[in-house]
């Protein structure tokens, strides 16, 4: 049977539909993104307990040769500014490896938080998480010891921190943007990037999508790939 021009016109009408409820969806996540690049940066860090209070430092992209990438260098030097007023006093630097070729984020990331004058024996590093949620399931149990816990990371990365840190129950995980901030071109990538990844994982929370997925570090695989 050859469909007519009304089954057509039906199709596309709920195609278009369809296509036009994801753009408003994604369009409304992306908003949810810029909303939360302030993290909690209106909220002065507490210092009354500053040798319980921690910073948990997400990884970014290592480049060739085990060198920090931009990424990295800005949310060390957040965490480094931290520890120098008192705030923090624990550095938890999580990041495994994109390469068997080279060194973990965290161990890189460590590097480079020693050179901002942060001792090695507050530092604890986690080096084996490929994504996001396993930067937060990973370090779960480091930070049982900690009064508060500061996620630190670039700016458009802290609502998706905020999120899978409340599907994983992580309670009061307050978050912090990195001082400075990457291109716009780059951010303006990153901003959508974030927006997908938080349809993705609500949709695994919601539906079994695994089974179509490779990994479920995947995505951010990707994101280190093309990140900096």
């Amino acid at each position: 049977m050859i469909p007519g021009r009304t089954h057509i016109r039906w199709l596309l009408t709920w195609v278009l539909r369809f296509l036009g409820v994801g753009l408003g969806v994604f369009l409304l996540i992306v908003m949810h993104v810029v909303w939360n690049m302030r993290g909690d940066s209106s909220v002065m860090v507490s210092s009354d307990e500053p040798d319980t209070a921690c910073a948990l430092v997400f990884g970014a992209a290592v480049h060739r040769t085990s060198v920090a990438g931009p990424g990295i260098t800005r949310r060390v030097e957040k965490a480094a500014e931290l520890y120098r007023q008192g705030s923090v006093q624990t550095i938890i630097l999580t990041g495994g490896k994109g390469s068997a070729m080279q060194e973990s984020e965290a161990a890189v990331m460590k590097k480079v938080a020693m050179r901002l004058g942060i001792d090695s024996e507050d530092i604890i590093l986690e080096e084996k998480a490929t994504s996001t949620w396993e930067n937060l399931l990973f370090t779960r149990e480091l930070v049982g010891e900690c009064s508060e816990v500061i996620g630190i990371s670039d700016r458009y990365h802290l609502s998706r921190i905020k999120y899978l840190a409340e599907l994983q129950e992580w309670g009061n995980l307050r978050t912090l943007p990195a001082s400075s901030v990457p291109s716009l071109h780059f951010e303006l990538r990153a901003v959508a990037r974030e927006a997908l990844g938080h349809m993705y994982y609500t949709l695994r929370e919601y539906f079994d999508i695994e089974k179509y997925v490779t990994s479920l570090s995947q995505w951010d695989v990707f994101s280190n790939v093309v990140g900096m």
